[in-house]
């Protein structure tokens, strides 16, 4: 298992966008991912292979729940389980606040994964369906992969 970076609060932008730039200035992630955008109080989970981002997740907190915002795996390491383990640790990150959890998306399997974890849809439109749950989601998994991103002023 990669291990998953955290980057929060006052981490090293520098760092960041030189590991995540392609995904917001290539076309080709712009036209899969356009709502793709980066806030101070957004938290991004990201994980790495050959010093390469191949998949991250982000979350975010607009009001008395946390927002699951954007997930993606490279084609290539699709179906190994990369996408649960980001999941996970988000669902992990947000144990504490006991804050109930919105996302949405327009890929069926991704809406099952997430109802399979205790969402309900809570309002669709032509593309998207918005998920929700009002309950703590219960993960098991270790924090052992979540590596904090060093945070330089």
């Amino acid at each position: 298992m990669d291990n998953i970076q955290c980057y929060e609060g006052n981490y090293d932008r520098s760092l960041f966008y030189s590991k995540m730039g392609r995904f917001f200035a290539e076309e080709k992630y712009i036209r899969r991912m356009p709502y793709l955008r980066n806030k101070r109080e957004k938290v991004w989970f990201t994980m790495e292979r050959d010093r390469q981002v191949i998949a991250f997740s982000s979350l975010e907190f607009p009001g008395e729940y946390v927002l699951f915002t954007t997930e993606w795996v490279e084609p290539r390491y699709r179906r190994k389980g990369l996408f649960k383990a980001l999941t996970d640790i988000r669902f992990e990150y947000c144990r504490e606040l006991g804050w109930p959890i919105k996302t949405s998306t327009n890929l069926a399997f991704i809406k099952n994964y997430y109802i399979k974890q205790g969402f309900r849809i809570y309002r669709t439109t032509k593309n998207y369906w918005f998920l929700c749950t009002n309950k703590e989601v219960l993960h098991e998994r270790p924090s052992q992969y979540l590596q904090k991103a060093q945070s330089r002023s």
